[in-house]
This record gives structure tokens, C-alpha cells and sequence, in this order.
């Protein structure tokens, strides 16, 4: 007899409120739908006022747990993160796409993957992929992969939300005077910093100090691309948005491994001036295999891809 009373529980008690319109809650009833497709005993988890655990070799949640956070429906996701590794089961998270800065498209591709959200612990299962996956997205969201440069008229620095858990507690406030200052004892040129757009009220002007030729931008009035639309290199913590910088061609600098473009961008902002250009092409693949739609979730593409990764 198993010890699974389920094979997979999809917990939309993770969430803060359940409505059928909202976007959250049809993403996850899609997987239900899908996992059913294939046969396997799913339960959909709609309570809200007895928030309760469940033995299923597969939990299912969108997002994962910071470092700062506070409500019933994030105590009930790390609940479920410890208690599916009590039990030897795994946490399927449906993380943002890392091609949001295509805003209109934002929730066309989201990414799935387990026991983590962090690139470089979960599983994704997208090891040596196949461009497959790379086209359909190229040509959903009409990109383009751009050949390396090394030239632009000036250093853009994107900041990142200081609560989200890609920032893991880090001190973003030290890291942008740090990283100020290597570059300045590098290279002479114009620095642009660009705020995540959650956080553009704070008093980021009074990072700029005694640094000359240093600009605050507005990220409620400009996109992304508009910033990196001239860049001579990119610099990051670990932020998704990377990927943006890495497919333009421009020079990319992450100085945290859980970066989902760490494998193909610098890390060490001495080197702002020589930059290494690596081969994208496998890297790229591999993202791309992370991202799946909702139409695949539905059929039953994605519970079918990650099976053999699931207790028997």
C-alpha cells in the first residue's frame, strides 16, 4: 500500500485570497487539470480558514519564502516546503518568467521548478536541452539573440526589491557603494542606476556621493529597455533581468550564483572594462526549457516532463 495519499496536492491555500478570475489561481488550477490528464490522484487545496498538510509526492505553489515575510498564506508555504521534505516529497514552484520585462506578455512563460526557486539549487529538469523550447519563445515574444559588444556610452546598474527572495537579505545599499567604486577605479564613463520599480521612492540620490557623472533613472517612466538601449556593460546582483542584458548582446555582470544568467555573465566588476563574451547558445536552451505556458500546464506537458523526478 503507498504512503501517498496523493500523487500530486496543488495548495492554493498558499495563497493570500482564492478567486477563479485571478491570474494566480488559474495558473495553478491549470497544473491540477494537466497532472489529472495523466492519470494522477490530484487534490486541490481551496482552504483558506483550516490551512491544513497533506501526504503527496508532489505540493504545488507559486513563489517560495524570503528571508523578511509575514501572513498566514506565507507560513502556510514554508509549512509545506518543511513538511514535503519531511515526508521525502517535492515542492513544485511556478516562479515569474525571466522574459517579464515583455510586460504585455508578462505571464505568458512562467517557470517551473522544484524543491527551490533558486537556479543554481532547484531542479528544472532542462540540463542539455534542445532549442525547442528557445524557438517557441523567441517567436511568442518576438526576441532576438544579439551578438556580443563592447561599446556604449554608459554603465547601467539595475537595483532590485530589498523583500524579494532573489535579494536573500543581502544589503543593497553597501553593495551599490562597493560596486560604485570598483567601477570608478576602472573605467571613466557615465553610470546609470535604475531602482526596481517597487522601490523608486526611496533616497537612492544619496548614493551617487562625491561620484561624478552618475544618474538616478526614473523605472516608473521608462522601461528597462529604454535603460539598457545603449549600455556598454550590465551590472547585477542576481536579478532575472539579466537575461534582458544578456540577450542585447551587452556585457553582463551578476555577483550572486543563484543568477539565472551566473553561467554567462562576469562576475567581478574589475574586469567592467574586459569583459568575457562566453557561448550563450546551451545556456540559452537550457533557460528556455525552464519556461513553460499555461496551455502546457493544462495538457499535461509539464507533470509529464518532471514524472521521472517524482517519488515513485
Amino acid at each position: 500500500m503507498s504512503d501517498w495519499d496523493y500523487d500530486v496536492v496543488v495548495y492554493l491555500s498558499s495563497l493570500p485570497k482564492i478567486r477563479n478570475h485571478n491570474i494566480k489561481v488559474q495558473i495553478m488550477r491549470a497544473f491540477a487539470d494537466g497532472a489529472r490528464q495523466c492519470g494522477a490522484r490530484v487534490l486541490v487545496d481551496e482552504n483558506l480558514r483550516d490551512r491544513q498538510l497533506h501526504r503527496a509526492k508532489l505540493a504545488v505553489i507559486i513563489g517560495w519564502v524570503g528571508m523578511n515575510y509575514s501572513g498566514p498564506h506565507i507560513y502556510h508555504r514554508e509549512a509545506i516546503i518543511n513538511h514535503q521534505r519531511a515526508i521525502g516529497g517535492r515542492v513544485m514552484s511556478i516562479d515569474g518568467s525571466c522574459f517579464k520585462f515583455h510586460n504585455e506578455h508578462e505571464n505568458m512563460w512562467l517557470r517551473y521548478s522544484l524543491d527551490s526557486v533558486f537556479y543554481n539549487e532547484g531542479e528544472y529538469a532542462n540540463s542539455n536541452s534542445n532549442h525547442n523550447h528557445w524557438y517557441m519563445v523567441r517567436d511568442s515574444l518576438g526576441l532576438e539573440l544579439k551578438p556580443w559588444r563592447n561599446y556604449g556610452d554608459h554603465i547601467l546598474i539595475c537595483l532590485q526589491r530589498d523583500n524579494g527572495w532573489n535579494a536573500k537579505g543581502f544589503d543593497q545599499m553597501d553593495w551599490i557603494q562597493k560596486t560604485l567604486k570598483i567601477i570608478r577605479s576602472q573605467v571613466v564613463t557615465n553610470i546609470k542606476i535604475r531602482p526596481h520599480p517597487g522601490t523608486v521612492d526611496k533616497p537612492w540620490a544619496t548614493l551617487i556621493g562625491s561620484h561624478k557623472d552618475v544618474e538616478i533613472v526614473d523605472s516608473t517612466r521608462r522601461t528597462l529597455q529604454q535603460d539598457v538601449k545603449g549600455a556598454r556593460a550590465a551590472v547585477f546582483y542576481n536579478s532575472s533581468s539579466s537575461v534582458l542584458s544578456v540577450l542585447e548582446g551587452i556585457p553582463t555582470f551578476v555577483t550572486e550564483e543563484s543568477a539565472v544568467t551566473w553561467d554567462v555573465a562576469n562576475h567581478n566588476t574589475r574586469n567592467i572594462d574586459n569583459p568575457t563574451m562566453p557561448d550563450r547558445e546551451q545556456w540559452l536552451n537550457n533557460l528556455c526549457q525552464a519556461h513553460w505556458t499555461i496551455a502546457q500546464s493544462r495538457n499535461g506537458e509539464i507533470y509529464r516532463h518532471f514524472l521521472p523526478h517524482l517519488p515513485a
